[in-house]
C-alpha cells in the first residue's frame, strides 16, 4: 500500500487502544483511496520509522512509501473512500476531544476514533486531502458533518504521473486553505437550525382549504424538507403560541392497533366471484395498517401494496398481469444472461462480483440462505452456494440492466430478501423489488440527496413535536442524527428480527396515515429511549454506542403504537397552528379596519 497521510494521537475509547489516522492508495497507477486507523503495536516494524517521519505530514511526489498492512484480529479499521457516505470531522473544545465517525453508504457506523495529542487538531488537513479524491460537502445540519460526493479524480491523457498529479493538487490545496485552519477549529458547536413552522409553507398549506386532516398533516410535514423552512418561528414562540389551543387539549390519543393478523379466508371475503375487490381500498389498508398480515396471505396481498396488482383487477386480469411481468422478466434477464460477450466484459465482472460478496452477506441465518452446498460459479468466491443465493444474485444483476440510471447499490440485497422469500418466485421477486426501489430509490443517490433530505425532515419534525429533547440532542452533538441512516436506508432491515422486519415493512406500504409513516417510526425509538437520552447519555460516543447496541432489542409492537399516537399528536399540533393562524389574521384583518376607521372618526382601537 502507498502511504499518502498518517497521524498519530487517536484512540478509541472502547479499547484505549492508540494508533494512527491513515490515508492509503494501493498503487501508484490506480488510485484507490482507503482510510485506515492502525493500532500502533501493528505497525510493521520496517514501516514504523516512516510513519514517525511522515507524521501530520502530506506526503511529497517522491516521499510516498510502500508499507505493510497488519489487520490483527480486525483492530485495524480500514474501509475504502467508495465505500462511505459521510463523516463526522468534530474539532476539540475545551470540553471536548476531537473526534472521527465514520459512516458507510450501508448505514454502519464505525467506532468513534478520539483525538487525545496535544498537536495541531488534524481534521481540516484530513478534509482537503480526501477532497480532492472525492468531494465532501459540508452538511448544512452540521458544520463538522460531510457527506462524500462521487469521485473527484478520473484519470486524464497527460505526460504527468496521475499520482504525482493528485499529490500536487491536494498539496496546493492545503497551502491555499491553510489560512482558514485556525478559524475552523476554533468552534466545533453545531449551528442551531431553526425551527420550522409558519410562514410561507404554513400560508400555502392554509390556502388549501380542500385537504383532509390526514392530507393536511401529510402535506404540513412535506414542506419541513424544503429549502426556507429556516424561516419559520423558533420552538419557544410556537409552544407560548398554541398554549391555550383548543386542539390540544383533553384526553392524549391513543392507537387503534389489534394483534388478530388478517387471515386466507378472511382476505378472501374482500373479493366478489370475479376476482374483484368488493370493500373500499381504503378499508383494505386500515385493517392491514391496524392488524397485519398471516404469513400465507402475502404472496398476494403484496401484489397489490406493491403496485405489481391493480386494486380494481378481476383475478383473469392479474393472471394476465402476472403472466405478462414473468415474460418481461426473461426477457430483461436474457439481455446479459444469455450473451457471453457482456459477460466477458471487465465491468460486468466486477459488478457482479460486488453483488456475490453482498448476497452471501444478507440474511444467511435464514433458513432460505443457509446452505453453502453447491460450488460457486464466481471464481474469486472462496465459499460455496446454494440455489436461492444465485437466484438472488440474478435478480439484482438484472435489476442493475433494468434500472441503468441508479444500478446496483450496496444496501439493496437486503431490501430484496424478505420479497424473495414470501413471493417464492424469481420473477416475481424481481417486480416486486422494482416497485419497492421506486418508492426508496432516493436512499440509494450517489449524491446521498436523498438521505440528507430525510434526515433534515427528521431534524425539523424533533423539533417541531419534541423541542426540549432536540436541545438535548444539540448539547451532545447528534442533531445531525447521523446514527438513523441505516434506519431509514434499508427501512430498519437490520434493526428489527425478520418477521419483524415483514411485518412493519407491510404496514408502511399501506401509507394509511401518511407516506412518510417511516419518519415516525424513527421518531417512536428516539422517543421510546428520551429518557436515556436526556439524562444518562452525556457523550458523542456514549450516544452511538448506545443506539448501536439497540438492533435486535427493539419491541416492534410497542414501536407501532408509539409511531401511530406520535402521528396523531402531530396532526393535532398542526391543526392548532392552522386555527391559531385563522384566529391571527382575523385579528389583521380587524386591526387593518380598525386603523382605517380610525382616520375617520378620530378614535383608538386596540387589538
Amino acid at each position: 500500500m502507498k502511504l499518502i497521510y498518517t497521524k498519530s494521537g487517536f484512540y478509541s475509547k472502547e479499547t484505549n487502544i492508540h494508533g494512527f489516522f491513515t490515508i492509503l492508495s494501493k498503487s501508484i497507477e490506480n488510485i484507490n483511496v482507503f482510510i485506515a486507523w492502525i493500532p500502533e503495536y501493528l505497525i510493521e516494524p520496517n514501516d514504523i520509522d516512516r510513519f514517525i517521519q511522515l507524521d501530520g505530514i502530506l506526503a511529497s511526489n517522491h516521499e510516498y512509501s510502500d508499507i505493510q498492512i497488519n489487520l490483527g484480529e480486525e483492530e485495524t479499521m480500514m474501509v475504502m473512500l467508495k465505500s462511505i457516505s459521510s463523516l463526522y470531522i468534530c474539532p476539540p473544545s475545551l470540553q471536548d476531544q476531537g473526534s472521527i465517525v465514520i459512516t458507510l453508504k450501508s448505514g454502519d457506523i464505525l467506532k468513534p476514533l478520539f483525538y487525545s495529542s496535544k498537536d495541531h487538531w488534524p481534521g481540516c488537513d484530513i478534509v482537503d486531502i480526501l477532497s480532492n479524491f472525492s468531494p465532501l460537502e459540508s452538511n448544512q445540519i452540521s458544520a463538522s458533518a460531510y457527506q462524500r460526493g462521487q469521485q473527484a479524480y478520473s484519470p486524464l491523457p497527460t505526460t504527468e504521473d496521475p499520482w504525482i498529479s493528485t499529490i500536487k493538487d491536494i498539496q496546493w490545496s492545503m497551502l491555499e486553505k491553510l489560512s482558514r485552519i485556525t478559524q475552523a477549529t476554533a468552534s466545533h458547536r453545531i449551528a442551531r437550525p431553526v425551527l420550522p413552522l409558519l410562514a410561507p409553507p404554513l400560508q400555502r398549506l392554509l390556502r388549501g382549504n380542500n385537504l383532509n386532516e390526514y392530507q393536511t398533516a401529510s402535506h404540513y410535514l412535506d414542506q419541513f424538507g424544503q429549502d426556507g423552512a429556516e424561516h419559520f418561528l423558533a420552538d419557544v414562540d410556537l409552544e407560548r403560541l398554541l398554549a391555550d389551543a383548543p386542539e390540544l387539549q383533553g384526553p392524549a390519543p391513543i392507537h387503534t392497533r389489534t394483534y388478530e393478523s388478517i387471515s386466507a379466508k378472511e382476505w378472501m371475503t374482500f373479493f366478489d366471484q370475479e376476482g374483484r375487490l368488493c370493500v373500499p381500498v381504503s378499508e383494505v389498508k386500515r385493517m392491514i395498517f391496524q392488524r397485519g398480515l398471516e404469513p400465507d396471505v402475502r404472496i398476494e396481498a403484496w401484489k397489490f401494496l406493491l403496485g405489481i396488482f391493480s386494486w380494481q383487477s378481476s383475478m383473469d386480469e392479474r393472471e394476465a398481469i402476472r403472466q405478462s411481468r414473468v415474460d418481461a422478466y426473461y426477457r430483461l434477464k436474457a439481455v446479459w444472461f444469455d450473451d457471453i460477450e457482456i459477460r466477458k466484459t471487465k465491468e460486468f465482472q466486477d459488478e457482479k462480483h460486488r453483488i456475490d460478496k453482498d448476497v452471501h452477506r444478507t440474511d444467511r441465518t435464514q433458513e432460505a440462505f443457509a446452505g453453502e452446498d453447491m460450488p460457486n460459479p464466481d471464481p474469486d468466491m472462496v465459499v460455496g452456494t446454494n440455489p436461492n443465493l444465485e437466484t438472488m444474485k440474478d435478480i439484482l444483476v438484472t435489476y442493475n440492466f433494468y434500472n441503468t440510471e441508479l444500478g446496483y447499490v450496496q444496501g439493496m440485497s437486503d431490501l430484496l430478501a424478505p420479497l424473495f422469500v414470501v413471493m417464492g418466485d424469481e420473477a416475481m421477486s424481481f417486480w416486486a423489488f422494482t416497485c419497492f426501489m421506486d418508492t426508496v430509490q432516493y436512499n440509494f443517490y450517489m449524491d446521498q440527496s436523498g438521505m440528507h433530505a430525510q434526515l433534515k425532515t427528521l431534524n425539523h419534525l424533533i423539533q417541531f413535536m419534541d423541542p426540549v429533547l432536540y436541545k438535548r440532542l444539540e448539547e451532545i452533538e447528534i442533531s445531525n442524527l447521523f446514527f438513523c441512516f441505516r434506519w431509514l436506508l434499508v427501512w430498519f432491515k437490520r434493526e428489527f428480527e425478520w418477521e419483524g422486519v415483514i411485518e412493519l415493512w407491510e404496514i408502511l406500504w399501506t401509507n394509511y396515515l401518511t407516506d412518510k409513516m417511516i419518519l415516525f417510526i424513527t421518531l417512536a425509538v428516539i422517543d421510546t429511549h428520551r429518557n436515556k437520552l436526556l439524562n444518562e447519555l452525556n457523550q458523542f460516543d456514549e450516544v452511538l454506542r448506545y443506539i448501536n447496541d439497540l438492533t435486535g432489542h427493539i419491541d416492534l409492537r410497542r414501536t407501532l403504537e408509539r409511531a401511530e399516537v406520535l402521528f396523531y399528536q402531530f396532526e393535532r399540533k398542526v391543526r392548532a397552528m392552522q386555527h391559531k393562524s385563522n384566529q391571527l389574521r382575523e385579528r389583521l384583518e380587524y386591526f387593518t379596519y380598525s386603523i382605517r376607521l380610525r382616520k375617520r372618526i378620530g378614535t383608538t382601537v386596540s387589538l
